[in-house]
């Protein structure tokens, strides 16, 4: 079994394309967003991109445990806890050990299977290198904890198992909603079959990818008002290149809708690794009423794209109940994580931290159903 660091030359398909992507520097396509990226070569046959991190503790959560653990989870706990006691009692506790996990060295890691987006779908995988890709790494970064990230039950229960059989720790991180019907039992959903007559109500354009490229700058806005001003600026903050580069590689699926007016006021991003589709990009404009139902738009871009393309769809976090009454199959998402070989006190941290999301995290995500 072979394993090694690949070669541009050697690449294949999207990873060769997201990997020329990042040979510049990965802030001049996500501003926050400072790592050094390679791609693991596996076997003749699997590449996976790997991002390596120090400390970077401004970094998004797509490469930053502390970022994911701490501030961003205290920020989704104001959006989404209403009891007032439990809300306090969980921001104490973040507050309380955020500094201790900082010292403890939380962000100096190696991601694999990293696309640098809040979802990493996997290749269809056996998992039967994981003992030959930890050995090999350790000894490659023998100070780093090892992490896959975006190993949700539904998908990768069989992965899972693999990485404890492996002595790999699997912390969760938040509750994902995957699509894996077929578009009859779909309809049988009543709020799809509303969701299909108010789309076609408004009358917008509907812009396939091939026809995007001048709507990316539009695009970026409404991610950026959505994701970034609404919610979090530990949101991945992608730059215009990003779009244009991602666009043109065709990495990224862009669809969308415009008004009468030519502005677009809805879009989805697609991101496909063989059976698994996700929409890491979305957007719509925020300003307008809630009647005219462009989350729809942009959501609904996604679930017809699944279905043209007879995929499964992990459409992410968040609008939970939305997802749930259209087909949304509520699925814990965990990191599986290596840190048999680093010192006590970091490991310490870690299973501190894992104790907290397994016992108390994963518990609260399923009785609010978030």
């Amino acid at each position: 079994m072979k394993i090694r660091w690949a070669k541009q030359e050697e690449l294949k398909d999207k990873v060769q394309r997201f990997n020329k992507m990042f040979e510049s520097k990965s802030q001049v396509l996500i501003e926050n967003v400072n790592t050094e990226y390679r791609v693991l070569y596996v076997n003749e046959k699997l590449f996976f991109p790997v991002t390596i991190n120090e400390t970077e503790w401004d970094n998004s959560f797509v490469c930053s445990p502390y970022s994911a653990y701490t501030e961003y989870a205290k920020e989704e706990v104001k959006w989404t806890i209403k009891n007032v006691v439990l809300r306090f009692f969980l921001l104490f506790l973040i507050k309380s050990i955020s500094g201790w996990l900082k010292r403890g060295e939380l962000n100096k890691n190696v991601h694999v299977n990293n696309f640098l987006l809040s979802t990493n779908p996997f290749p269809e995988w056996d998992g039967k290198e994981i003992a030959k890709i930890t050995s090999f790494l350790t000894l490659e970064y023998p100070d780093h904890a090892i992490i896959f990230r975006s190993l949700n039950e539904y998908q990768h229960t069989h992965l899972l198992k693999i990485f404890e059989t492996n002595n790999y720790d699997t912390i969760g991180s938040r509750q994902v909603y995957i699509f894996d019907l077929n578009k009859e039992d779909w309809l049988k959903h009543r709020n799809n079959k509303h969701d299909t007559k108010l789309i076609r109500k408004a009358g917008l354009n509907y812009i396939e990818h091939h026809d995007m490229e001048v709507y990316l700058p539009q695009a970026l806005q409404l991610y950026r008002k959505l994701y970034l001003e609404k919610y979090s600026e530990l949101n991945p903050q992608f730059t215009l290149q990003y779009f244009q580069e991602s666009y043109k590689a065709g990495i990224i699926d862009f669809q969308g809708y415009t008004d009468q007016t030519g502005t677009l006021k809805a879009f989805s991003g697609q991101f496909t690794v063989d059976k698994t589709i996700t929409s890491p990009l979305v957007g719509y404009d925020i300003s307008a009423p809630q009647k005219e139902g462009l989350y729809i738009h942009a959501a609904q871009l996604a679930i017809l794209n699944k279905f043209k393309l007879d995929l499964i769809l992990n459409l992410s976090s968040g609008a939970p109940e939305f997802k749930r009454m259209r087909g949304g199959k509520p699925s814990i998402e965990y990191s599986a994580l290596y840190i048999n070989h680093l010192s006590k006190k970091r490991k310490l941290r870690w299973r501190v931290l894992k104790f907290i999301s397994n016992k108390m995290g994963v518990p609260l995500l399923k009785k609010y159903q978030l």
